[in-house]
């Protein structure tokens, strides 16, 4: 026989049921206050971060590789040598974005090197920024765990020819991956001299040198920017001519046990789990009324 409303309200299953409810709905809540995460665990994929502005097309003549053609040279080596990780490709001056995906396919990242990385990839290729492009990779370290989650190592390949008071730009960046749990080894592309930029007309080299209000532009390879940020991350510096020890020195995050000896990769944020747990609950504390229920005898 049905019950009545009140004869349901007096079940002993149905109050159990609805305390059991309210339980899970105030715990969910308890929960979701403590912001609750999950730290992925490092492995040691590879992040290649690569200058592409300007200043990356000196060389003295036009018969030279450009810096950014010697940056090319590493990037491949490198590559070649570590089949077993996986690789990603930032591309930076003014701005930096990913040119490519988390990959182990070398025969893409081979064409990616050859033919997507030119200066003039983005409109604004004047400028250095590096701590805008580190800052770049730290936020989708963080906002994209299932992507770069396992990224360890950021290889930084450029002059480092920056302008002002770079200290504090870099090194709050630098701060923003070690959040992240990852390290940059820095790349020097350049010449001890100061370098020309060969000027170009319709994508051919002219053996002139670019100037700007008469006087010839030279870049340097600033040193002690990349060695700052390589021993603010806890990475290493290397000349364009140490790939070996470069990727030496990737091979040893590669061996890294798993466990307490690898470092937490990025966190993600798992309260909205925790959300719809607690929006089942509360629904059927509200709606549990309207189901019938057998009153205890």
């Amino acid at each position: 026989m049905t019950t009545s409303f009140g004869a349901r309200a007096n079940s002993v299953k149905f109050f159990k049921a609805r305390f059991l409810l309210a339980g899970i709905f105030i715990c969910s809540l308890a929960v979701i206050a403590a912001r609750p995460y999950v730290t992925y665990q490092k492995s040691a994929d590879i992040l290649f971060v690569v200058d592409v502005s300007r200043s990356m097309l000196a060389r003295h003549s036009c018969s030279e590789p450009t810096f950014l053609d010697r940056a090319r040279i590493v990037l491949r080596r490198t590559i070649d040598s570590m089949p077993q990780a996986n690789i990603g490709i930032f591309a930076f001056d003014r701005f930096a974005f990913p040119v490519t995906q988390m990959t182990n396919d070398r025969e893409y990242l081979h064409d990616v090197v050859d033919n997507a990385l030119y200066v003039g990839l983005m409109l604004q290729a004047t400028q250095t920024e590096i701590a805008n492009a580190l800052n770049t990779v730290a936020e989708k370290m963080r906002r994209l765990p299932d992507i770069y989650g396992s990224v360890s190592h950021i290889v930084l390949l450029t002059d480092g020819y920056v302008e002002g008071n770079y200290r504090r730009r870099l090194a709050a960046a630098v701060a923003e991956l070690k959040g992240v749990g990852a390290r940059v080894s820095a790349v020097g592309i350049g010449n001890p001299e100061y370098t020309p930029i060969t000027d170009s007309e319709n994508g051919q080299c002219l053996n002139r040198k670019l100037e700007v209000s008469g006087d010839t532009v030279m870049i340097p390879l600033r040193t002690d920017v990349l060695k700052f940020v390589a021993t603010e991350s806890g990475g290493d510096y290397f000349t364009e001519y140490e790939t070996d020890r470069l990727v030496e020195s990737l091979q040893a995050d590669l061996k890294r046990p798993a466990g307490e000896h690898r470092q937490a990769g990025a966190r993600r944020d798992v309260s909205g789990v925790f959300l719809a747990l607690a929006s089942l609950a509360l629904l059927g504390f509200v709606y549990l009324p309207i189901f019938p229920w057998r009153a205890t005898e």
